[in-house]
């Protein structure tokens, strides 16, 4: 069954073909040469059973808690376990690239976000379909879709107090995970169109698994350790919003700087014009940014969202192979001399966030743009 349709656009190649048939040939006699599967290897599947251990240590804390203190340490271990197994498994599964395996990782996908609250139709569909298809391009990129509150193209309305986004972006992001998981998918079912795909229809399956996550979530999470524990409802509830706020400020800033920074740009496509007008890898690479490509910390800890160019370039291989698979796309680049490879470190990439939503206020906002009836403002 048909769920959803692509709006019929499509990259001109023959400017930088050469380039991508010397990073995917390269890519190819690499694997050859040890011996590796595009999925996961040891080393990922232990670190699958170490942060799912922390995850199940980290509750028995939560429900042997003495102190609130205790209790909201707890919660932000059991919050930051459960982030970094997201961003390491679940990510990989999304694109089928962690077992190799469609269906395996397709259970994984759906356990590892639903656990966590989030019902991943909408956002698997979302991720490798317009956002990996068309990063940064206006109307088709559904990544563009954020929210009213932020300024970062010129297709938005705009508002008075886009002036000091860059100031209340932290804090903003601060709710960013509570609003993505009870508003916005919820939201994305009443949705006709997300970036470039339009939806035809949705199955029953995908309303009834959204309904569950949701009450198992809110069960798990909060009533269960209200009930269980010594601490009253809205303690627990405190403790949880708390774990909430600072995990999604980190989230946050870990998905915006990859794409929405000084470094990078926006692009829009001529809606009668079925070819945008440059090629594929060129769009992934100028588009995307790395951050602390070296450090093994930051390989260990994000899942490859650090080594986001490769990522865009090799969506279906999993995250461990990107260190070498990035080694491969600088020295290609280098060799045609094209400067289109940029990095920074993960707090260089906040302060250019920040900066690029100062600058982008400044450039998108006039007085006769003013709109003073702000509708819903929240995440898509």
């Amino acid at each position: 069954m048909q769920t959803y349709e692509k709006k019929k656009l499509k990259y001109e190649t023959k400017d930088t073909e050469l380039v991508f048939k010397t990073i995917r040939s390269r890519a190819d006699s690499y694997f050859a040469s040890v011996q590796a599967k595009k999925s996961a290897n040891g080393f990922m599947w232990f670190k699958f059973l170490s942060l799912s251990l922390l995850v199940a240590i980290s509750y028995y804390l939560v429900m042997h808690s003495v102190s609130f203190l205790m209790l909201f340490g707890s919660y932000l271990l059991l919050g930051f376990s459960f982030l970094t197994l997201g961003i390491n498994v679940g990510h990989d599964a999304a694109h089928h690239c962690f077992t190799g395996k469609r269906r395996m990782d397709n259970v994984i996908f759906q356990l590892v976000f639903g656990l966590q609250g989030m019902c991943g139709y909408f956002w698997q569909m979302r991720h490798n379909f317009s956002h990996h298809i068309f990063p940064n391009i206006n109307g088709n990129d559904s990544d563009m879709d954020l929210t009213p509150l932020l300024l970062i193209n010129k297709n938005q309305k705009v508002y008075w107090f886009h002036k000091y986004q860059h100031i209340y972006a932290t804090f903003l992001y601060g709710i960013f995970s509570l609003v993505y998981i009870f508003v916005q998918d919820f939201a994305a079912f009443f949705r006709k169109t997300h970036g470039n795909l339009k939806i035809i229809k949705i199955p029953v399956i995908e309303w009834v698994k959204l309904i569950l996550i949701k009450v198992f979530y809110v069960v798990n999470f909060i009533l269960i350790p209200a009930y269980f524990t010594d601490f009253s409802l809205s303690q627990t509830i405190y403790a949880f919003l708390l774990m909430h706020f600072f995990l999604s400020i980190y989230l946050s800033f870990t998905f915006f700087i990859s794409h929405h920074v000084q470094e990078v740009d926006y692009f829009d496509a001529d809606p009668n014009v079925p070819v945008f007008a440059t090629s594929w890898i060129k769009h992934q690479i100028i588009t995307t940014i790395d951050f602390n490509p070296e450090n093994k910390i930051a390989n260990f800890l994000f899942g490859g969202f650090n080594l986001h160019i490769a990522h865009h370039v090799f969506p279906e291989v999993s995250h461990v192979h990107y260190p070498e698979l990035t080694r491969i796309i600088r020295t290609t680049l280098e060799e045609f001399h094209l400067d289109w490879y940029k990095s920074f470190s993960f707090f260089g990439g906040v302060k250019s966030h920040l900066v690029h939503l100062h600058n982008k206020s400044k450039e998108l906002m006039h007085n006769d743009q003013f709109d003073n009836d702000l509708t819903v403002p929240s995440y898509s």
